[in-house]
């Protein structure tokens, strides 16, 4: 079992390039919290039969979670946790995803005495101009005060996030630097992707802002990952690296690393996503329909149930964007296909020119140089029909 995600659809403000559900108007949020709480009463009976004690991780991400009133993250986690018979306290991981101007040191000591042992603070940059380029609510003097608060009051694991490939006179050097001074043992970043539903998107289509060239977000992810290997970090996956615990162990992000490798886990919010293989559902992305559904006493909810080969594809695409690689033989066993069969012409051109490389018997991954473009060699390897 993966874990348990849950889904805070507010923020204070709409971040230019964001496609997440959200809503600004927090006029609802007390009936939100209630009605999350609600959804875990629902989907218990389910939820129990499969979990079996083996969950392991807890994840509040959102939106802004960490725009909730102390005494609101205590009848959240409380609520879900009674309803799911779970203890908070005795997971492996549990997270809540801050936004740096929440980095009080009331909102720090409520987080911690209600189980929480990560932070997941997304900086994005220290860059002034650029956060406000992205309309963050928070300055780049705040994240560094608000991580050191945190780290002191006892927030032992701590990931940052950033974002490269921006079209602004950034230096991104300075944000990498800035970012490693700070008490922190994860790092996320990720490429500027313009989304068309979103104010960047708008802009774009409109003229009125040109994304970074491909060159310039290629050079930033290089500077950070030759950055990352200098200091020993593990790049574990695509976006994300973890700092060197000891014997050969990292501080990796448990909850995220359970999504890759294709672990159920439970989802509670609107726009929250579950997965009990075969079977995927997302919930309506809709503040005002979700509360009205659960009020109700109903889940309304898409469900999809994966195929094999549905099944195959994911475990290709996400095993690709691991360090760890693809196992052709345990893809055969789990889903019934295998890429050197599925598409044998388009397994040995990937092999043939350095797309994929073997790692050790029987694995293959995409090298480190050549990640931030390697979706199109999983889509290559994808089994259609």
């Amino acid at each position: 079992m993966a874990g348990i995600y849950l889904h805070v659809p507010f923020c204070r403000q709409a971040c230019n390039y964001c496609d997440f559900h959200f809503s600004t108007n927090t006029r609802n949020l007390d009936a939100m919290v209630q009605a999350i709480v609600a959804e875990a009463r629902l989907r218990a009976p389910h939820f129990l039969g499969l979990a079996k004690g083996k969950v392991q991780t807890f994840y509040l991400g959102g939106g802004t979670p960490s725009l909730l009133p102390p005494e609101s993250i205590k009848t959240l986690v409380s609520g879900v946790s009674k309803a799911l018979n779970l203890d908070v306290t005795s997971l492996d991981e549990v997270t809540l995803e801050a936004n740096p101007e929440d980095l009080s040191a009331e909102c720090i000591d409520a987080w911690l005495e209600n189980g929480f042992n990560r932070l997941s603070v997304g900086i994005q940059s220290f860059d002034n101009e650029t956060l406000a380029w992205m309309n963050r609510a928070h300055t780049g003097e705040q994240a560094e005060k608000g991580i050191q608060l945190a780290h002191k009051a006892g927030f032992e694991t701590i990931t940052a996030d950033l974002i490269y490939g921006v079209p602004t006179d950034r230096h991104w050097k300075e944000d990498v630097r800035r970012a490693l001074a700070l008490p922190i043992r994860h790092l996320s970043a990720y490429a500027l992707t313009v989304e068309p539903k979103t104010l960047l998107g708008t802009l774009v289509k409109r003229g009125e802002e040109v994304p970074a060239p491909d060159q310039q977000t290629v050079k930033e992810y290089n500077h950070l990952c030759k950055t990352m290997e200098d200091l020993g970090w593990s790049h574990y996956e695509t976006s994300n690296w973890a700092a060197p615990r000891e014997n050969d162990v990292y501080w990796i992000a448990a909850h995220n690393h359970a999504y890759w490798s294709g672990m159920p886990y439970l989802g509670l919010g609107p726009g929250a996503h579950g997965f009990f293989p075969p079977q995927r559902y997302a919930n309506v992305s809709s503040n005002s329909a979700y509360l009205r559904a659960i009020e109700r006493q109903t889940l309304q909810d898409s469900r999809e149930v994966l195929s094999p080969s549905d099944r195959y594809n994911e475990a290709i695409m996400t095993g690709l964007r691991t360090a760890k690689g693809i196992c052709p033989s345990s893809l055969q066993a789990a889903h019934g296909f295998r890429p050197d069969v599925v598409d044998s012409q388009a397994w040995f051109t990937a092999l043939d020119c350095g797309d994929l490389i073997s790692i050790e018997e029987g694995r293959y991954r995409i090298p480190e140089p050549r990640w931030i473009t390697g979706d199109h060699v999983s889509a290559s390897l994808f089994h259609v029909g």
